[in-house]
């Protein structure tokens, strides 16, 4: 992630002074490093980065959705080579903001045994903003996946968080070439749960499953079609057109002239 540092660097302005004394600190002493991590947030601020999507070290991600403090984080957490037990500590006695800003760092932080480790936790919590420092805006899931420790299974259980908490799927770069029978099956679960609560669905879920339909989804497919919700019918379709199943596409045929909007009239057109 070398060209990540001095990118970074160029879009903190004046702050990057203080990074940088910060960096030269914990170089010296790696005491200071605890010491230092939490002054980041005060110091630098919380203000939005900005900089729109970028692929920095062979990883995407999208700096709109990045905090000054976040860049900061990455940029000293880089650049004094934190080990994976200085990850961790930082993470287990961090308050919110700081777990939140270690979180977003390691969408360009090497992977290693600490990424996995954090992964996990965050799949334990209902902490919004935790959850989506560590998976949204980037593609940090998708290049984990594969890893020593991190498979399918752990994949599966992070997209469901995802979808418990009502993240837009296309926040989680790439995320949908992750779709499988077994997630499938898990999203289906989830919003029969939701429905019989009187809860609503994710959305995302009938994009996910017409990527890899198992029992049951042919039918909240075409369910989907006939939906209230516009943005369950555009995902049902976009499920349809993606389960390239032929014999589904009577369904969207029907349902063309009825359909007023006209972002789904043009998915349901490419199915007719």
């Amino acid at each position: 992630m070398s060209d990540a540092v001095p990118f970074l660097i160029s879009r903190l302005g004046d702050a990057a002074a203080f990074v940088q004394t910060a960096e030269q600190q914990a170089r010296a002493d790696r005491s200071r490093l605890p010491v230092l991590f939490p002054q980041l947030p005060r110091k630098v601020g919380k203000d939005g980065l900005r900089g729109g999507r970028q692929t920095l070290g062979g990883a995407a991600v999208d700096l709109d959705g990045w905090r000054r403090c976040d860049a900061a984080a990455l940029v000293l957490l880089a650049s004094v080579q934190a080990t994976d037990t200085e990850l961790w500590s930082l993470y287990e006695h961090g308050d919110i903001e700081e777990r939140a800003m270690l979180l977003r760092a390691l969408q360009l932080l090497p992977i290693g045994p600490a990424t996995i480790r954090l992964l996990g936790e965050v799949q334990r919590t209902n902490m919004v903003l935790h959850v989506e420092a560590a998976l949204c805006d980037g593609d940090l899931l998708v290049r984990t996946l594969g890893q020593a420790g991190f498979g399918a299974a752990d994949a599966n259980r992070l997209l469901l968080k995802a979808a418990f908490l009502d993240l837009p799927l296309r926040r989680l770069f790439g995320a949908e070439r992750l779709a499988n029978p077994e997630l499938s099956r898990m999203l289906q679960d989830l919003a029969t749960e939701r429905e019989a609560a009187g809860r609503g669905v994710w959305r995302d879920t009938w994009r996910l499953i017409g990527r890899a339909p198992t029992e049951g989804s042919a039918a909240r497919l075409v369910g989907g079609l006939e939906h209230g919700d516009d943005g369950v019918r555009l995902a049902a379709a976009d499920g349809l057109l993606a389960s390239k199943r032929a014999d589904l596409r009577a369904f969207a045929r029907e349902r063309l002239p009825r359909e007023p909007r006209a972002e789904i009239r043009a998915v349901l057109q490419q199915l007719g």
